[in-house]
C-alpha cells in the first residue's frame, strides 16, 4: 500500500470517528480505579488584573499562611531590616505571651534565633520562665502560645520611640490573626514589648495589672509582666558579687522578682 491509499483511509477511519463522536455511539474505556473523563475539571484563569483590593487580601492571605516559615514576611511597616525568625510558637493552653527578641537600643546587640522552636534568646532565659511556669500552672512553658511583637527588625540605633508604637499599631492586626485563629482567652505582654507599646513609665505602671486591650475592635484581657532575662541578669550580677553583702543583696532581689511574676501570672489562672 503506498503512501496515498494510507492517507486516504486514515482520513476515511477520521470521518466514521467523527460520525461515532457526535452520535455519543463511541465508550471510553478505562480502568476502575482511573476518573472519569467527565469528572475532571480544567482550571480557567482570568488574564484580567485582580483589584487592589483582592491583591491585598491575597497578600494578606499569604502572610498569615507564613507566620511558621523561618523569617516572616511581612510588608505593613518601612524600614524593616528582615523578619523575626520562628515568629510564632503554637501551644495548646489558651494564652498568647508576646515578646520580643530585637534590640530596641542602642546598648543592645543584635541578635538571631539560632535553634529549632527557639523562643528566648539563650537557653537560662527559658529554664527560668519554665521554672516561674510550673510553679504557677504545673505544666510546661511550651504549654503557651508565643509570638514575636513587633514580628520584624529595625535599626536599633536609628529608632525613635514614635516609630516603634507605630510599628506596634500595624503589628496588632497579626496579634488579632492569632488571637482569633487559636482561641486565645489572655495575653501576657513581656519586658521591651511592653515597653515599645506603653512607653517606659506606663509600663512599669502597667505591671500586675490586667487591662482590656483594644484589639482592631476586639476588646481581650492583657496582662503586664517583665520579662525572665530580668532573672538571668540578676543571677549573672549574683555570680559576680564581690562581697556577702552583694550577694545577699542580688539574691533578695532576684527572689523578689520571682515572686512577682508568681503573683502576676496566677492572675490568669481563670482564663485557662
Amino acid at each position: 500500500m503506498n503512501q496515498k491509499k494510507i492517507l486516504e483511509s486514515f482520513s476515511d477511519i477520521l470521518k466514521e470517528t467523527k460520525f461515532l463522536i457526535q452520535n455519543q455511539a463511541i465508550s471510553v474505556f478505562r480502568f476502575q480505579n482511573e476518573t472519569d473523563p467527565n469528572d475532571y475539571v480544567f482550571p480557567w484563569k482570568s488574564k484580567v488584573p485582580e483589584s487592589l483590593e483582592n491583591q491585598k487580601k491575597q497578600q494578606k492571605e499569604i502572610q498569615r499562611k507564613s507566620r511558621d516559615l523561618i523569617n516572616f514576611s511581612c510588608t505593613l511597616c518601612q524600614g524593616k531590616l528582615s523578619g523575626v525568625r520562628q515568629f510564632l510558637h503554637k501551644g495548646r493552653k489558651p494564652i498568647l505571651v508576646l515578646h520580643y527578641s530585637g534590640a530596641t537600643t542602642a546598648k543592645e546587640k543584635p541578635f538571631t534565633k539560632t535553634r529549632p522552636n527557639q523562643i528566648f534568646k539563650d537557653k537560662l532565659t527559658e529554664m527560668s520562665w519554665d521554672s516561674i511556669i510550673k510553679k504557677v500552672f504545673g505544666f510546661s512553658y511550651e504549654e503557651f502560645f508565643y509570638q514575636e511583637y513587633p514580628a520584624c527588625t529595625f535599626s536599633h540605633t536609628d529608632s525613635k520611640e514614635s516609630d516603634w508604637f507605630g510599628r506596634l499599631e500595624h503589628c496588632k492586626v497579626h496579634v488579632k490573626e492569632t488571637v482569633e485563629e487559636f482561641g486565645i482567652k489572655g495575653i501576657v505582654i513581656l519586658g521591651s514589648s511592653a515597653r515599645l507599646l506603653f512607653g517606659a513609665e506606663k509600663a512599669k505602671e502597667q505591671l500586675g495589672k490586667v487591662i482590656e486591650w483594644e484589639l482592631l475592635g476586639n476588646k481581650i484581657p492583657l496582662l503586664t509582666t517583665r520579662s525572665p532575662e530580668a532573672l538571668v541578669f540578676l543571677e549573672e550580677k549574683a555570680k559576680k558579687a564581690d562581697s556577702e553583702t552583694n550577694l545577699f543583696q542580688y539574691g533578695k532581689e532576684k527572689q523578689d522578682l520571682e515572686d512577682s511574676f508568681i503573683s502576676h501570672l496566677s492572675i490568669l489562672k481563670p482564663y485557662l
